[in-house]
């Protein structure tokens, strides 16, 4: 072949590798990828516990300042059992590095806290588990120098708050909040014990003591009690339905909402009530209505479709042709959310309990 008919051939060929290279790295960068799941985390490997660690438990533990059950007699989680070492330490135990690492690889083993097989999966990752014999506990310290002011459940009286709402309760992790609250801001109860006295046995059983309350309250909770949410009075609720609440806006007695008393039972109205966007999805007749957003880039483009994920960093959607889209949050990306239970989400930051019964009590009578 001739010399310039070679280098005409090569031409052609790298130029056309380079146009399919091209191409096919466009193609990467424009065509929306759905995102691949991860796989689910391997539980974390098993740690081995030496087998003198009851004997050097014993030993560091339990020969200066109490017996060993005493601190065993309350379960908790490996933080805590490092934390009740460390705090230990300080008090005069002594021990070597490994003895104390000993000690609270043997604690955790065998007076760990451990997930309850009860209640649902909703809620932030950290829900706090709760010890029964921790909580059992705290009854009768709750029943002397709590009950009187919110009530045998903690769900409050006229005297005092309903505790299985408050945030300082649901924000609390094993006394992290609790604590500094009751010693530094409660007022004086009508019980003998003062709040800056309590000690820290004592904050962490009134947690787990209050926090095996909030859970009763959940579905399929053992104390969970499906008639108590039928107490509310039916003409205020239906006031309020048409007034203060704002529900006629949107709903009618007549259109939407005719007969759920009928078709639902107290608990599923209030559930359905509250927390429309994921109350008996599965029993629905037609979709749930969905979040969608519209989303407008720097370049101009917008794209609609329904919200799969949005944060300070980044909105993702699923266009109406399926396709993923994930834009980055920057200063000239505009971002327009249409959800439709808005005026439920905002409804639940200043709804009362007894407007809640009796809305419940008012749609319950639509038949």
């Amino acid at each position: 072949m001739p010399a310039d008919a070679t280098t005409r051939w090569s031409l052609t060929v790298a130029a056309t590798l380079l146009a399919v290279s091209t191409a096919a790295a466009v193609n990467a960068v424009q065509t929306p990828q759905t995102p691949t799941r991860r796989p689910p985390a391997r539980p974390a490997p098993a740690r081995t516990v030496p087998a003198d660690a009851e004997a050097v438990t014993k030993r560091v533990c339990g020969t200066t300042c109490h017996p060993i059950e005493h601190a065993t007699s309350i379960r908790r989680t490996r933080s805590q059992w490092e934390a009740t070492v460390e705090n230990m330490v300080g008090r005069g135990a002594k021990g070597t590095s490994t003895e104390l690492a000993t000690i609270v690889e043997y604690l955790s083993a065998n007076f760990g806290l451990t997930a309850s097989p009860v209640r649902g999966a909703a809620g932030p990752d950290d829900k706090p588990m709760v010890d029964p014999k921790a909580s059992e506990m705290g009854k009768p310290l709750f029943a002397s120098d709590c009950q009187a002011c919110h009530g045998p459940d903690a769900r409050g009286t006229s005297q005092g708050a309903n505790l299985v709402r408050s945030p300082i309760v649901l924000k609390d992790r094993y006394g992290s909040v609790l604590g500094p609250y009751l010693r530094g801001s409660h007022p004086p109860g009508p019980g003998a014990l003062k709040m800056s006295d309590l000690t820290e046995t004592q904050v962490l059983i009134l947690a787990h003591f209050l926090r095996d309350r909030v859970n009763d309250t959940l579905r399929g909770a053992p104390g969970f009690k499906p008639g108590d949410v039928l107490t509310g009075d039916a003409k205020a609720g239906e006031a309020y339905f048409n007034g203060d609440g704002g529900c006629a806006l949107c709903h009618s007695a007549t259109g939407d909402l005719a007969a759920i008393g009928r078709r639902m039972d107290p608990v599923t109205i209030q559930q359905r009530f509250l927390f429309p966007s994921n109350a008996g999805s599965r029993r629905r007749a037609t979709p749930a209505p969905v979040v969608t957003v519209a989303v407008t880039t720097e370049a101009g483009e917008t794209l609609n479709g329904e919200l799969v994920h949005m944060d300070d960093f980044t909105v993702a959607l699923r266009d109406s042709s399926g396709a993923y889209r994930s834009v980055k949050r920057t200063a000239g990306v505009r971002v327009t959310k249409n959800d439709p239970y808005a005026a439920h989400v905002e409804l639940l930051s200043k709804i009362t309990d007894k407007a809640i019964h009796d809305v419940v009590a008012y749609l319950e009578t639509l038949k």
